[in-house]
């Protein structure tokens, strides 16, 4: 046996390497981590132990492994605030060589949510700070990493700094100079770093105050003559061992009240009028171990009665079944009043409803429909009641059932005028349209009355003597005049003389028969005569009265008809001057024939 152990000494190696992995981090408190030790180069196996400080680690899930000459052990660690700076290691040692010992580890750094603590500055006692004084906190603070925030908090609210209210904050000291009762209170302080804030404790402040009068109290008492009342005295201090007095002040009088009890900081004082001058003010204050009370509390005593009816009632609103009603208190005998309104049926026997309200104004629900109602307003006090006012009301009728599917159309004012404005539009828009309608018939009628007046004239090159209506004087040697033309054209007969429309002479009237007077107000026109040496060729063109008269005339033909040529009537173009030598040509009216109006033989 000792010579197989010395045999396996002889070829056992102690560990080379030890290493923890991860290595040298800051943990953070209370949060669990998993570190791995790895041991090379031991034969046999390296055995992997745990330490912090000098004390070893029990691992209770270790769950080492071997793999050749490295072995590895897995642990499972919650660092705490209490292991920051304390150093932490694994060791690796072969068994079977003494001292062989290896280790791998460093010191650890916890970081932690800080740890925050106020007190009151060490200057003052608890129970001796009193109005006037000055007061300051500390907010002892412990964190890892150091602190970036540290605030302050009264009451739940957070102070900032405000000197004229006599706040003044410096890092971690909160000064409150010359302290008032509104000091009174508890205060904390909070810190904040990288891994969360952290809250101190709470620190009452107490602050020893003469007694004075809470608010809210009552301060009218109204009492009858020969009637007790008790007064009551509430008062704030601290201490709150006080001494009360009472006195009684009036125009005629003043004297002490003694009939009084007190509990703590309340007084209740017994009194009773005999007169009319025991009407008046009682004044009541008490002191403490600070001071005596700078501003009494004051209570008023008066005359007591009913209250007095109300006034202005009226029903401001109703529906089918409710109905508003809205009236104006009058005195209330000095005491609290509150307001009823009874409704009943309109022979006032049937109740309806009893409403009590403590501001005079009711809204009354769930009443019959259509009914009138006659309702009964009134105010009341410990003393008795008002006089009744009596008005009288009426819900509305509900309405009848549709027994279609139609719906119901509730028209609003917005809607109805609405409605009036487009009807209002359409009627002025029909008006327009009208108008322009009638003003644009009237044009048509005038247009339609006026003919047209053509711009040309056609003149023939050849007339033939059947279509030329017969003349009243018929005779071989007289030339007719057509008396239904308004145009006239004299044409040589001769075919040799007929000319072209271009070199033609033609001379054309534009004129207003007598026989027609709708045409007087048209303008004369004329066509300028052209100048020719070669003896004149005329051409005559005859134009019905009207288109009636232009229907019912029919042309005789022996020969074929006609061709005409277009001449172009110039307006306004001035004759061209004729010689001595030349023909004169009369443009005198559309009426008279181109040749002078006289009866010449044609021998």
């Amino acid at each position: 046996m000792i010579q197989s152990f010395k045999t396996l000494a002889c070829f056992a190696v102690k560990p080379v390497d030890v290493r923890i992995d991860p290595t040298r981090q800051p943990l953070s408190a209370g949060q669990e981590y998993e570190f791995t030790c790895m041991a090379a180069g031991s034969r046999p196996a390296a055995v992997i132990t745990w330490w912090k400080g000098n004390k070893q680690l029990k691992n209770p899930d270790d769950k080492s492994t071997q793999a050749g000459d490295v072995t590895t052990s897995f642990f499972r660690f919650t660092p705490s605030v209490q292991d920051n700076n304390v150093h932490f290691s694994c060791r690796a040692h072969n068994p079977v060589i003494p001292g062989s010992a290896e280790s791998d580890g460093w010191t650890l750094e916890i970081h932690y949510v800080p740890h925050v603590s106020l007190q009151l500055g060490s200057t003052f006692k608890k129970g001796e700070i009193q109005e006037g004084n000055d007061v300051y906190f500390e907010c002892n603070i412990h964190a890892n990493p150091w602190v970036t925030e540290v605030s302050w908090y009264f009451k739940g609210q957070e102070l900032r700094t405000n000197t004229s209210a006599g706040i003044v904050i410096s890092n971690q000291s909160l000064v409150l100079q010359k302290v008032q009762r509104t000091n009174r209170g508890l205060y904390y302080c909070m810190a904040t770093n990288a891994e969360g804030t952290g809250r101190s404790n709470e620190v009452f402040l107490r602050i020893r105050y003469a007694p004075e009068c809470k608010p809210n109290q009552k301060k009218i008492y109204g009492v009858a003559l020969f009637e007790t009342v008790g007064v009551t005295c509430e008062l704030d201090a601290d201490p709150d061992n006080i001494t009360f007095r009472w006195r009684f002040n009036s125009s005629g009088k003043s004297l002490d009240i003694t009939n009084f009890q007190t509990t703590g900081t309340k007084s209740v004082a017994n009194y009773r009028p005999h007169s009319d001058d025991d009407y008046g003010s009682i004044i009541c204050w008490a002191s403490n171990d600070v001071g005596r009370q700078r501003e009494p509390c004051v209570f008023t005593v008066i005359p007591a009665g009913p209250p007095e009816p109300l006034q202005n009632c009226s029903v401001v609103n109703y529906t089918e079944d409710s109905l508003q009603v809205e009236c104006v208190e009058g005195y209330n005998g000095g005491l609290v009043q509150i307001f009823q309104l009874e409704v009943y049926d309109d022979t006032g026997r049937k109740l309806h409803g009893n409403f009590t309200s403590v501001q005079p104004q009711f809204y009354v629900s769930g009443l019959p429909s259509g009914k009138i109602l006659r309702l009964v307003v009134f105010a009341k006090n410990s003393k008795g009641k008002s006089a009744p006012i009596v008005l009288t009301a009426n819900t509305l009728q509900k309405p009848e059932k549709l027994t279609g599917m139609q719906g119901m159309i509730i028209f609003r004012p917005v809607l109805g005028l609405l409605i009036g404005i487009v009807v209002a539009l359409i009627i002025v828009a029909i008006v327009v349209i009208v108008y322009l309608r009638m003003k644009k018939h009237r044009k048509d009628k005038v247009t339609k009355r006026t003919p047209e007046v053509p711009d040309k004239c056609q003149t023939p090159l050849k007339k033939d003597t059947d279509d030329i209506a017969d003349s009243e004087e018929k005779g071989p040697d007289i030339i007719p005049a057509n008396i239904n033309s308004r145009q006239h054209f004299i044409v040589n007969e001769d075919p040799k003389d007929q000319v072209s429309p271009a070199k033609s002479g033609a001379v054309c009237h534009w004129g207003s028969p007598p026989r027609n007077p709708c045409l007087e107000s048209m303008p004369v026109q004329q066509c300028a005569p052209f100048r020719r040496q070669e003896d004149v060729t005329y051409a005559e063109l005859a134009l019905p009265l009207d288109q009636q008269t232009a229907a019912t005339m029919t042309v005789r033909r022996k020969e074929p008809p006609t061709e005409y040529a277009k001449l172009d009537c110039q307006r306004h173009i001035h004759p061209s001057k004729i010689g001595d030598d030349d023909e004169e040509i009369s443009c005198t009216s559309c009426d008279t024939p181109l040749m002078k109006n006289k009866r010449e033989s044609a021998v």
